[in-house]
């Protein structure tokens, strides 16, 4: 999809999900789980495990409800380094284009 940011993938997670005729947890699935074996990382990422390199988001809403909660992160792991108080550029006039076409 064109003008998907990094802050804004759950728009086309939201997309392939109607396109697919899925539901969020078949396609969250797909963005963590699948593409971690396609890319043959697997064995460290991809899934929560022992021996798995710990890297987890933590939201206040549940995406599995909507997808637009990912773009609300509270806190971030990364290779099991914790980033409390995440932060990204947001990038206006790509958010309202995307505000104006969903």
């Amino acid at each position: 999809m064109p003008y998907v940011t990094h802050y804004d993938m759950w728009r086309e997670m939201d997309h392939y999900m109607r396109q697919a005729n899925l539901n969020n947890k078949q396609v969250i699935g797909m963005v963590t789980r699948t593409n971690a074996a396609i890319l043959k990382v697997y064995d460290i990422t991809g899934t929560v495990g022992i021996v798995k390199q710990a890297d987890l988001i933590v939201l206040e809403q549940n995406p599995l409800e909507q997808f637009e909660a990912l773009s609300n992160m509270s806190m971030v792991m990364v290779k099991g380094n914790l980033i409390q108080s995440p932060s990204v550029v947001r990038i206006k006039e790509v958010d309202n284009v995307l505000k104006s076409v969903w």
